[in-house]
């Protein structure tokens, strides 16, 4: 039987525009992982393995929320059969209707990334013309809400919204440029660091091991990057690796926003970086857009903590604040290495250059580049991807 469901995107319908534009529905919940392995046919099997991890997360939540929260989770990855119609309230005072076309997804980085396919209809249906009793269903708290009981008056409401009213038909008819991803900047940042002599690798942050890190919600740095002195005489190289070896390279650290609009969410972002980046020698909080009227508060919790910030921009990006250098902290290190593949791998290639000798040394960092991420081979190629993912150039 075809089920209709309330799907609230985002606090307030924030996100249900770019559902709307992007066909799909989506939340987040905080569990930033791949739930490909765990669609479970019944909701308490799901909520079985995963309230005693939300609850990791959140530890002053009670255990009641949690299976609300699970439970809503379940609904959207697997609940929602392809065919049930869902309805998103855009809070304008109308709801987009829509059917389930595809089974769940995952799309790490971005808002909401727990998601399934969805055919929006261009009909919407207006609060106004709902029934007193399905405007207090649809109204419930909550992410999802199950209106199946409201089935028939839902389709005679799809059917009279043939004809949508001027005012709102050129809002939804105009669509406004895609927004884009925050792990699609990935590329661009590690492009521009490449151009500054810094080798750099995503981590990816659904890699880890869930049993170890699901409370770890600022342990992962976004990008990590190494940059090498580079030295050919023989006199020289020889003081150095009797010396001090490790001198000879930095170790960088990145957190990657999207955008920072506010004061509080600038706080916000740059303690996550300073949580996820002081390991290194060097931390910065990079973001692509900032908002004005911060710079003040920049400086002042760079001059307090040594985080850097960056601005970055499609075709190139400015060091607003520099990091401060710092010694590594070789116990965060070992926590992520023994957490995340991806950032043990990158230790590993490392720490095998630094220790080559001299014949091959070049050896050696031809395989560390290799694990690193791919760079743009002509800014034609780059300009094509910014393109491609909706990204201003």
């Amino acid at each position: 039987m075809k089920k209709y469901n309330r799907i609230m995107l985002g606090r307030a319908g924030k996100f249900a525009k770019a559902c709307y534009e992007e066909g799909y529905i989506g939340v987040d919940f905080d569990l930033n992982f791949d739930l490909s392995d765990s669609l479970y046919d019944n909701w308490r099997d799901f909520n079985k393995k995963f309230i005693p991890v939300w609850l990791q997360i959140y530890p002053e939540k009670s255990k009641t929320a949690a299976g609300v929260s699970c439970g809503f989770l379940w609904t959207i990855i697997k609940g929602l059969n392809i065919g049930d119609v869902v309805l998103s309230p855009s809070g304008e005072g109308f709801y987009y209707v829509g059917t389930i076309k595809g089974n769940y997804y995952y799309v790490p980085g971005a808002e909401l990334p727990h998601r399934r396919k969805v055919e929006w209809m261009e009909k919407v249906i207006y609060r106004k013309d709902m029934s007193k009793s399905l405007q207090n269903s649809t109204g419930s708290i909550g992410t999802c809400c199950d209106i199946t009981k409201y089935a028939e008056e839902l389709e005679e409401l799809i059917a009279q919204s043939a004809e949508e009213t001027p005012a709102v038909k050129p809002e939804i008819e105009h669509k406004e440029a895609k927004s884009y991803d925050e792990r699609s900047l990935h590329k661009l940042f590690c492009n521009y660091l490449r151009s500054r002599n810094i080798y750099a690798k995503t981590i990816f942050h659904e890699k880890s091991s869930v049993k170890i890190d699901s409370a770890q919600k600022w342990v992962h740095p976004d990008i990590v990057g190494v940059q090498f002195e580079e030295f050919n005489n023989d006199a020289t190289l020889a003081l150095l690796k009797a010396t001090e070896p490790k001198e000879s390279v930095h170790i960088y650290s990145y957190e990657l926003k999207r955008k920072i609009d506010s004061d509080y969410q600038l706080k916000q972002c740059y303690f996550q970086a300073l949580s996820n980046s002081s390991w290194a020698n060097f931390g910065y909080l990079v973001a692509f857009e900032i908002a004005d009227g911060l710079e003040e508060e920049m400086e002042r919790l760079n001059n307090a903590f040594g985080i850097g910030v960056i601005l970055m921009q499609a075709n190139d990006s400015k060091v607003l604040y520099p990091a401060r250098e710092k010694a590594l902290d070789y116990n965060t290190i070992e926590k992520l290495n023994n957490i995340n593949p991806d950032f043990c791998t990158f230790i590993t290639k490392l720490s095998k250059v630094m220790n080559a000798s001299k014949d091959y040394t070049s050896d050696a960092k031809l395989s560390f580049e290799k694990i690193c991420d791919k760079i743009f081979e002509t800014d034609d190629e780059l300009e094509q991807y910014c393109k491609d993912h909706n990204i201003p150039f």
